[in-house]
């Protein structure tokens, strides 16, 4: 059989996702720039043969170098850790940019694209040289290839017209091709090909005898030329002339990039060139673009660290921020405290400031993108819970090394050491957590319904156990005995549960909850109506909850408004207090002025609508519970 060589190029110093399949190596383009170790099982291409050093000017094209002088195979290719090839038989969907854009490269990603052995093989053994899907440069806003790179930012088209020049003196042969493809309306993007050994050594040893010749012409003209040239505006030049050149020593970054980009447009013009003999079998592949190719960079706990997790999307960040400053705000100076973020949209700008402002000899941050985790799954949780809150789950899996966890929803205000948690023996338990007051209020006559939806959904045999999951520690060693995240996940689809995860986590660990006092996860109030429900309660409950308020050890804001919503909620002044000492002050502000009196229209039907069932519907007849049912179900 023959062999096949596919590597895929990677940045130095970067922590890019590592996909294991078939025929795909991973290499490091510039790895004499990389600081530290590589990571396991990547390949470098500053050994043997190489130009690594160039890599800031040639790109890729150093892997494509190091392959040539350095590997042996009967079939070469090369993609990005950003875009790789589809084998797919059929025409995939894509999107304006002409790629079809994928969130991840998981299981359904890799089967759409057909990346399995088989196909690959069937597809480079059957062609000569594969190269990735052209793109109209009607798309890229240019008549043609030539007055494409012309405009392109950073870059200045005397460089093409000397690559040119000396393309047509160096291969005569090559010029046909050459202008047919410059003055054509199809680009190939990205240097991402597959050709046979014969097809790529004749391609690399034209290519780099190319680079090397522009770049001592170049270094000649920059020597030559003063900077005053460049002041001439470049689209109002023609191709230049046999003694005027590029001056390369003003150029910004991705001007120094040029040869890398002359690089890219020799392979048009060789596929041209190959095509036009018409002796060779060729085929164009359509190319996939990861949009989230990231690896968590998560640092592991040490036995020292209290691991400490929580879970937000980007319009969450102001208020876990202000939730993580306040767990600060009560830290033990002699422990040490690693906290975890889930996240799936959390840009780098906002995980800088949350690293700057916390971070410090007792706290770490880390945020963990999830996403390919959770990849597949339909999280979709009821009313105005968002679909992080599923996230818990998964630190069965990030932290199956760590004993215990301590997780904390984002809306809280800490007010006492998340170290006293994380310390409670729980032995013979698998979660420890406060029993939710409002469900048990519902429970024992506030809403007949809820007690229903406990005994023929949930099926607990106690719904006065029933805990509420916003603060959690879990016992992770002892817990992974019995359950997967993934099991979880699968529960989560299967049905159809009121309070998400929450739900699945009592009905999963009943009898093995360790119950806290509801200091650790006092609810605040919304106008007096979660208190008359909770007065429902059994009276050891409700005393719990009435001791809880006097001195909260964790304020939790469960349910809606928010105190950033409305200021004037229930415990809301401790919010604000911990609040304004944050970067995103203004910005929680800025968020009530845009809300002060905006209850969406569609909100305020529902609520109509259902104060109005409520007063048509018996309180305990079959059809007010039919009809609850289904709200709940569409809520």
């Amino acid at each position: 059989m023959n062999e096949i060589k596919i590597f895929v190029t990677h940045s130095p110093n970067a922590n890019s996702i590592r996909p294991q399949i078939p025929f795909f190596d991973h290499i490091t383009a510039g790895s004499v720039f990389q600081q530290g170790p590589l990571p396991k099982g990547m390949l470098r291409d500053d050994t043997g043969t190489h130009i690594s050093e160039k890599n800031k000017s040639c790109c890729e094209l150093t892997t494509q170098y190091w392959a040539w002088k350095n590997v042996t195979a009967d079939h070469y290719g090369f993609c990005h850790y950003r875009r790789y090839f589809s084998f797919s038989p059929e025409l995939l969907p894509e999107a304006g940019c002409g790629s079809i854009v994928l969130p991840y490269l998981d299981k359904k990603a890799r089967k759409m694209l057909c990346l399995e052995e088989k196909d690959i093989r069937a597809h480079v053994e059957q062609y000569d040289f594969l190269i990735a899907k052209a793109v109209p440069t009607e798309a890229l806003y240019a008549k043609n290839v030539y007055e494409h790179y012309r405009q392109a930012p950073g870059l200045h088209v005397e460089d093409l017209d000397l690559f040119c020049q000396i393309l047509y003196e160096k291969y005569p042969h090559m010029q046909k091709a050459a202008k047919a493809y410059l003055n054509g309306a199809r680009f190939y993007p990205c240097n991402m090909f597959i050709m046979n050994r014969e097809l790529f050594h004749w391609y690399a040893s034209m290519l780099f005898d190319l680079l090397d010749a522009y770049e001592q012409q170049a270094a000649v003209f920059a020597d030559k030329y003063e900077w005053q040239r460049f002041a001439r505006d470049k689209h109002t030049k023609g191709s230049c002339d046999t003694t005027d050149g590029p001056d390369t020593k003003r150029y910004s970054r991705e001007g120094l990039r040029t040869p890398g980009h002359l690089g890219e447009r020799f392979l048009g013009i060789f596929y041209e060139y190959i095509r036009q003999l018409g002796t060779w079998k060729v085929k164009e592949l359509q190319m996939a673009l990861i949009e989230h190719t990231q690896r968590p960079a998560a640092r592991r706990p040490d036995h020292q660290e209290i691991p400490i997790v929580s879970a937000a999307n980007a319009s969450f960040v102001p208020a876990l921020f202000v939730c993580l400053r306040s767990l600060a705000d009560c830290t033990d100076p002699r422990r040490r405290y690693h906290i975890y973020i889930f996240h799936t949209d959390i840009r780098i700008e906002d995980q800088l400031i949350f690293q700057t402002e916390l971070e410090n000899e007792q706290i770490r941050v880390d945020f963990i993108d999830v996403g390919m985790r959770i990849a597949g799954y339909r999280l979709k949780a009821k009313g105005k819970i968002t679909a992080e809150t599923y996230y818990r789950f998964l630190i069965l899996d990030v932290l199956k090394d760590c004993p215990k966890a301590v997780w904390l929803d984002c809306d809280l205000i800490i007010r006492r050491d998340v170290a006293q948690l994380y310390d409670l023996d729980l032995d013979g338990y698998w979660l420890a957590a406060a029993v939710d007051p409002d469900f048990a209020g519902q429970c024992n006559g506030a809403n007949p319904d809820t007690a229903r939806y406990c005994q023929q959904t949930l099926q607990l045999k106690d719904p006065f156990q029933y805990v509420q999951a916003g603060v959690l520690v879990f016992h992770i060693c002892e817990m992974q005995k019995k359950v997967r995240a993934k099991q979880l996940f699968a529960m989560a689809q299967q049905g159809n549960y009121r309070y998400s995860d929450q739900d699945l986590l009592n009905i999963v660990c009943e009898g093995k909850i360790r119950r806290l006092p509801m200091a650790w996860n006092m609810m605040t109030d919304r106008k007096n109506m979660r208190y008359t429900v909770i007065r429902s309660a059994p009276a050891d409950l409700l005393e719990d909850y009435e001791q809880a308020r006097k001195q909260p050890y964790i304020i939790h804001y469960a349910g809606s408004p928010k105190p950033w919503e409305a200021p004037d909620m229930d415990f809301a002044r401790e919010f604000w207090e911990t609040a304004r000492n944050t970067p995103y002050y203004e910005t929680l502000l800025a968020g009530i002025t845009r809300q002060a009196g905006k209850l969406p229209f569609a909100e305020k039907a529902v609520g109509a609508a259902v104060k109005a069932v409520k007063k048509m519907l018996p309180q305990h007849s079959r059809i007010r519970w039919a009809a609850g049912k289904l709200y709940w179900k569409l809520k």
